[in-house]
């Protein structure tokens, strides 16, 4: 599951640096303008952008402006969006304060694809910034630390 996890993280984050380097809309006949359509019923300001191996999509659904990730076949891959702390699951919230108390937490994303969630976000403890991915589920791992 942990890899799993990990590997969904990273190739999202391929996906995001790619995504947006192309154009601002897909062509017509793109099917994940279907999968779309059928997938976030009531989204709005759509603005769509390519890249070499994927298509991305960033709207406005419920107040959140969401990312998604669709493959040029029309599967969709993931999405993201910026959450705040107090939307976290529970299990999240309680490995965060039980690891570093009440220091402030900034930058919170939220990835998901099929049944995987996880959160990443960076915690400023007064030595460092530490970058910490957090499963929906409370399995936290260090991805990264810098110092002040």
């Amino acid at each position: 599951m942990k890899n799993s996890i990990i590997t969904i993280a990273a190739a999202l984050m391929l996906i995001s640096t790619t995504a947006f380097a192309g154009k601002k809309h897909p062509s017509r006949d793109n099917p994940a303008e279907a999968t779309f359509q059928k997938t976030f019923v009531g989204a709005s300001d759509v603005k769509w952008s390519e890249g070499k191996e994927t298509i991305a999509a960033s709207f406005i659904l419920n107040d959140s402006r969401v990312v998604a990730f669709f493959s040029y076949d029309g599967e969709l891959l993931g999405t993201a969006r910026k959450v705040l702390f107090n939307q976290l699951p529970l299990a999240v919230v309680r490995e965060i304060n039980s690891r570093y108390g009440s220091a402030p937490i900034a930058d919170i994303t939220e990835y998901s694809r099929n049944e995987d969630t996880f959160y990443d976000m960076v915690v400023d403890t007064p030595g460092k910034q530490i970058n910490v991915r957090v499963t929906s589920l409370g399995d936290l791992s260090v991805e990264g630390k810098i110092k002040k």
